[in-house]
């Protein structure tokens, strides 16, 4: 404990808290402008309420810092002998918690520090001001705390105890992580990434997409704004919090079959988060306007057509539909370095075993496709999106249902009938991927090519999803003749 605050309580931290200093102050003479422009004036509370509440002072420095300095202290001090002797990963992670929450405590003893002493010589009171009353652009940080707090002293501790919590959640994480990795650029990458994504959180995801912006767990001001509630944020970090501590107690049991787990169904997880933020950022961003949820369902899975196109909807469609294929490509490539003499005289040809697999891929796609309509009708409804019945809604559950399981059926058969030809899974997606070209403008070729044909934007225009029926049905039948030769091929080949 004594070599941690050697560590910690340095000269270094002031460096750390000068630029929140000439933060806080740049804040000040700003005040001034504003209380001349309104003729009010500003307390003590006001000055550091408004800096420690900032959006961009926690998300591109306090927080950075903090992830920054804690994977270096998280790296630096593991020790193989220390972890035998605390005798588990569950004791090594809680010791370096501890460790880290000292190295917490006293940075934000410095930043309190910093923030205190850049309000001195301002009207002291224990109420709030009139700035707070003032609803305008610039003082929303103020405004909205007044709204929801009594006393701008709760405000503040209620600030510390947000921060402190958020960056707990985090460190513990990156703990779990180095645990079981120790591998330090896994906690760099995650240190950039989360950088990268709380910018673009704070930047261009809507309102509405309040649940998975970092900015509400680290401003106070925004998180009850976001959430108009005092409790969600800090409900929300805690339950996170939870999650992690369980997770650390149980971290030495089945740690082999865990990793193997994970290892397993990871693209799974990675696929199904993916085609849920799509979604989520579809129903989030078309909330101005009088949509019905079923406009939300054509918008979210718009693909693209020959009139029709942008870049968003055609690398969401990408990603739902060749990714499904993927994951299937990973389990054919299984299938197939799988099979053996052994698992032919078990099912006799190479029907019986094609048979005893491809079932499961059928009630996969269904699955798929049943998960994708329900998610997104039920987010569109609990969002405010009305819930009608349109004249062509037969043709929307139609085209998204069976066309989609028309058009993922052939890109599954396709997949087959390329591998077993070229004997290389891995080929056989690339060549499916490199078709995808025949979705954009001018290369559709009247939609002859059978990819992205399920595009619900085809709704907007006047194709009939009979006809592509027709058109996905026949392409299915065609591939179905090929497959039959190729495994009739093969088993005379074996």
């Amino acid at each position: 404990m004594i070599k941690v605050r050697k560590q910690v309580i340095n000269w270094k931290w002031l460096f750390a808290v000068i630029p929140v200093a000439l933060y806080a102050i740049n804040n000040r003479l700003s005040m001034q402008y504003f209380e001349l422009r309104y003729d009010v004036v500003a307390n003590f509370w006001d000055y550091v309420l408004i800096s420690f509440s900032d959006v961009y002072l926690l998300l591109f420095y306090i927080f950075p810092l903090i992830l920054f300095v804690s994977t270096v202290h998280i790296n630096r001090t593991f020790d193989y002998t220390k972890l035998i002797r605390l005798g588990s990963y569950k004791k090594w992670i809680f010791t370096k918690l501890r460790q880290l929450m000292i190295i917490d405590i006293n940075f934000l003893l410095f930043l309190i520090a910093a923030l205190l002493l850049t309000a001195i010589n301002t009207p002291f009171s224990m109420e709030w001001s009139n700035v707070g009353r003032i609803n305008t652009s610039g003082n929303e940080i103020l405004y909205y705390l007044q709204q929801y707090f009594s006393k701008p002293f709760l405000a503040f501790i209620l600030q510390i105890i947000l921060l402190l919590l958020t960056i707990v959640t985090f460190q513990i994480m990156f703990c779990i992580l180095y645990a079981r990795f120790q591998n330090v650029s896994l906690l760099y990458f995650i240190n950039g990434f989360m950088y990268l994504y709380g910018a673009i959180s704070f930047k261009l995801f809507p309102a509405s997409i309040k649940f998975v912006s970092v900015q509400n767990y680290l401003s106070l001001f925004h998180g009850v704004a976001s959430f108009d509630s005092i409790f969600i944020p800090f409900s929300v970090m805690f339950v996170a919090l939870m999650i992690l501590v369980f997770i650390a107690n149980k971290i030495d049991q089945n740690y082999k079959q865990l990793k193997n787990l994970i290892k397993r169904y990871s693209p799974l997880f990675l696929y199904g988060f993916l085609c849920f933020m799509g979604i989520l950022f579809n129903v989030s961003n078309n909330t101005e306007g009088e949509l019905s949820v079923w406009d939300i369902l054509i918008v979210t899975f718009s693909g693209t057509t020959n009139e029709m196109f942008s870049l968003v909807s055609f690398v969401y469609h990408v990603v739902v539909f060749m990714g499904f294929v993927y994951l299937f490509q990973l389990l054919l490539h299984k299938y197939l370095s799988e099979m053996s003499y052994y698992m032919l005289i078990r099912y006799k040809s190479m029907y019986r075993w094609f048979l005893s697999w491809f079932p499961k891929i059928i009630i996969g796609i269904w699955l798929l496709l049943l998960t994708l309509f329900s998610v997104t009708i039920f987010i569109a409804v609990l969002i405010g999106y009305e819930l009608t019945v349109p004249q062509n809604l037969f043709k929307i559950i139609y085209h998204f249902m069976i066309n989609g399981f028309l058009q993922l059926l052939f890109y599954v058969l396709f997949v087959i009938t390329v591998s077993l030809f070229t004997k290389d899974v891995f080929k056989s997606f690339i060549t499916l991927l490199a078709l995808t070209v025949f979705m954009l403008p001018d290369f559709s070729l009247y939609n002859s090519i059978p990819v992205g044909l399920n595009s619900m934007a085809y709704m907007l225009e006047k194709t009939s999803v009979f006809l592509t029926s027709a058109k996905l049905f026949g392409y299915i039948l065609i591939e179905t003749i090929i497959l039959l030769f190729l495994l009739n091929k093969r088993d005379y080949e074996i």
